[in-house]
């Protein structure tokens, strides 16, 4: 069981994610709240990554990048470290982007909306569609 301080805050969890979860929050005391982004929504794959959104700082996002034993395959863990930008914590290719180009919007305390951009999966002409996603609260500092 987690700490009391480390308890999600929320009743969304993604599954097998507790002891995940624990470590990376008693070694990144700066996070200040973990979304769900991913596996939140009913059309996500069920083999593909979890993908959480980590609201904390840029010193959170160089510690994560070096503590190599949270790195996890099937986890991707973005950061976002100024109240917009964010970047990829891990993993081969460095991802980055910002909230407002996401269009996330923060619908009640647990619940938020953003866009995704996809190639359109049925057009020929290389059309890009965006796509509404919802993400979960999982955690929030008291």
């Amino acid at each position: 069981m987690l700490h009391a301080a480390l308890e999600p805050s929320a009743q969304f969890a993604p599954d097998g994610l507790s002891a995940f979860l624990a470590r990376m929050l008693a070694g990144c005391l700066d996070i200040r709240a973990v979304w769900s982004v991913a596996h939140a929504d009913p059309a996500a794959q069920p083999d593909s990554p979890c993908e959480l959104l980590v609201f904390a700082d840029r010193p959170t996002l160089n510690s994560l990048r070096k503590s190599e034993f949270l790195h996890r395959a099937d986890v991707e863990v973005l950061v976002v470290y100024d109240g917009n930008q964010f970047e990829n914590a891990w993993g081969g290719r460095r991802l980055s982007g910002s909230l407002a180009r996401w269009g996330w919007r923060q619908a009640t305390d647990e619940l938020a909306y953003y866009d995704e951009s996809r190639w359109a999966a049925h057009e020929r002409d290389g059309s890009v569609v965006r796509v509404r996603r919802k993400a979960m609260l999982i955690w929030r500092s008291r």
